[in-house]
């Protein structure tokens, strides 16, 4: 007798948006040219440019490689981060173009999907403990990955018409 799986519609539409978000991104950052990506006006006073290096380095550098320690260990503790923004006094480049935030953005996306399309339906819940949020499960990370660039591609949205 086959068990069902109550949470796969749900997977299956995280991972549908999951998969339109580089296209959104790299939509967004073809509306202006590239000088026009260094001027204030997004959230808390970044410039453009800085927050896609921001979206870019959220899933690069964070979410993804979290993903990845809870696949390969047993519940591992991962690491926090010192606040939101943290990339951009840590290894933030002015002079990056524009298309390589883009690029390394989408290539991750894509191994993230790949990662996810794959992921046998308990692999979902394995878990790895975050401080100061505590024990967090794949599928918490895949929501997390998909809220945070969803709203920070709205900011974008937003600072772009302004």
């Amino acid at each position: 007798m086959t068990r069902s799986d109550p949470l796969a519609e749900y997977r299956g539409a995280l991972i549908d948006r999951l998969a339109e978000q580089p296209v959104a991104f790299a939509a967004l950052t073809a509306q202006l040219p590239e000088a026009e990506w260094h001027r204030s006006g997004a959230v808390d006073g970044l410039t453009l440019h800085q927050l896609a290096a921001h979206i870019r380095d959220a899933v690069v550098k964070a979410f993804y490689p979290r993903i990845e320690r809870i696949l390969a260990e047993e519940s591992p503790h991962l690491e926090p981060f010192p606040h939101h923004y943290w990339t951009i006094e840590h290894g933030y480049r002015v002079d990056e173009p524009l298309a390589e935030i883009v690029t390394a953005f989408t290539a991750t996306h894509h191994t993230l999907l790949k990662t996810l399309r794959t992921l046998p339906a308990e692999d979902w819940a394995r878990i790895g403990f975050h401080p100061p949020s505590g024990p967090r499960t794949i599928l918490w990370w895949a929501e997390r990955i998909h809220g945070h660039t969803a709203a920070h591609l709205l900011d974008l949205r937003h600072a772009i018409a302004a």
